[in-house]
């Protein structure tokens, strides 16, 4: 084998298939392993198209070619087969991917047994299967989008000087709403999952100036709708010397830059999946933007049953968005359902200075934020104002006793914004292993 090849192969001379895609190797002789992803048999060959994670190549396994021992193996095979062969790389039109490889020895090290997974399964079936179904191209197309969204948001706060950190997943106080927390039995004692590492990444900053963590939350929501899991990955940052407006514009810089790395680096998955790049490109700075006050006139407008003091739910997202090509901001809203730890608006002191991202095209919410409130006497008389006990907040109060600083965070569903990055019915499509109200097994 030439040399050359070891600049994209291993070792032991094995190359990816898009390697062969991209026109790498035409004309030579080459090495690949993988699964048989389909499989036709003929009277005198054998062609199989052989997938790896980079993609799927056809090669053909001729009679008389390979050994008699090779080619009875071949003809035994089923899909999920695991293989490795090596043969000459030749254009040809006709192929899946443009490129054939004409093999010249083939081995077979796991002879798979018949596959449950056929065409038309239902959606129950494929989710119960799970471990299986993610095999197939869309599923590793969208896992490779997936990886691509954590790894540029990641990239973006680093270069923005946030430093990664880590918030524990037990915790004593509620971040959000208590109804929608998952209680647990801790050596006797009553915690719960958290909701939000929001609370655990404040102190934090006190000491790096700007953080951030990576992590699943937990929602014990009886919602059953295409955008709700009971465990979903968040990502959280915050930041200090850091105001709303400056908040604000830390979450639109950072929904663009995923997507504008999504549409640069995985263009030929979009492809498979019939998304347009040009989709993720239009995402840029500045997003829409509306107060919590002017988004109920809206939806009053347009016959909604909404009043003032009321959550934005899914209906009255759609009002918003449905019709909205951009990314919306609604901002400022009431108190009363809002979280306590949120800073006073003095332009309108019914609100906090607070927002919620809508998604275009009736996708929903796909972040929360807000600016903090930094003075330990504010956040004691909001305790108070709800009814909630001080006491179990001592510590969270306490670093605004010891060089209180301005400061504001945020917390993105990744997995919201992967569905409607691709454009996906159901929320589940983009995890590996969903977990929903009705669902955690496998």
């Amino acid at each position: 084998m030439a040399g050359s090849h070891f600049l994209y192969g291993d070792k032991m001379g094995f190359i990816h298939i898009r390697n062969v895609l991209e026109g790498k190797t035409e004309g030579e002789k080459i090495m690949l392993r993988g699964w048989v992803h389909r499989i036709r048999k003929q009277k005198k060959m054998v062609f199989v198209l052989l997938r790896d994670p980079s993609g799927v190549v056809q090669t053909v396994v001729k009679k008389g070619v390979v050994s008699e021992e090779e080619y009875a193996d071949a003809e035994k095979m089923l899909i999920e087969s695991l293989v490795t062969l090596s043969g000459t790389v030749n254009a040809d039109s006709r192929a899946e991917g443009g490129y054939e490889v004409q093999v010249d020895e083939v081995k077979v090290l796991h002879f798979a047994e018949e596959f449950p997974i056929t065409e038309h399964q239902s959606t129950e079936f494929l989710n119960d299967n799970r471990h299986l179904w993610m095999r197939s191209r869309k599923m590793t197309n969208v896992l490779k989008v997936r990886d691509e969204v954590f790894h540029s948001a990641r990239e973006y706060l680093r270069k923005k000087d946030f430093y990664e950190t880590t918030s524990p997943m037990f915790v004593s106080t509620l971040g959000e709403e208590g109804a929608d927390l998952f209680e647990v039995s801790y050596f006797g004692r009553k915690i719960f999952l958290t909701q939000t590492s929001q609370m655990h990444l404040e102190p934090q900053l006190f000491a790096m100036e700007r953080v951030f963590t990576l992590a699943p939350s937990f929602r014990a929501e009886k919602s059953r709708t295409r955008k709700h899991l009971t465990e979903y990955w968040h990502l959280e940052a915050e930041e200090a010397w850091c105001d709303h407006e400056c908040n604000l514009k830390r979450q639109e810089e950072l929904i663009s830059y995923m997507c504008h790395a999504v549409a640069d680096n995985r263009r030929e998955d979009l492809d498979e999946l019939g998304v347009d790049p040009e989709r993720l490109y239009g995402v840029k700075p500045p997003f829409d933007r509306m107060t919590y006050t002017e988004a109920i006139e809206v939806c009053q407008s347009a016959g909604l049953k909404i009043k003032w003091g009321e959550d934005i739910r899914t209906e009255a997202e759609k009002i918003l968005t449905d019709e909205r090509d951009k990314f919306l901001f609604v901002e400022c809203y009431p108190k009363e359902i809002k979280s306590f730890y949120m800073k006073n608006n003095e332009a309108d002191p019914r609100t906090y200075k607070n927002n919620d991202l809508l998604m275009p095209q009736g996708f929903g919410e796909v972040i929360g934020g807000s600016q903090r409130e930094d003075d330990a006497s504010i956040l004691l008389q909001n305790l108070e104002r709800i009814g909630d006990d001080p006491a179990k907040y001592k510590w969270y109060i306490d670093i605004r006793r010891y060089g209180s600083v301005e400061h504001s965070g945020f917390g993105v569903g990744m997995d919201r914004l992967i569905t409607w990055m691709l454009d996906l019915e159901h929320i589940r499509d983009c995890v590996p292993f969903p977990r929903t109200v009705s669902r955690v097994y496998p």
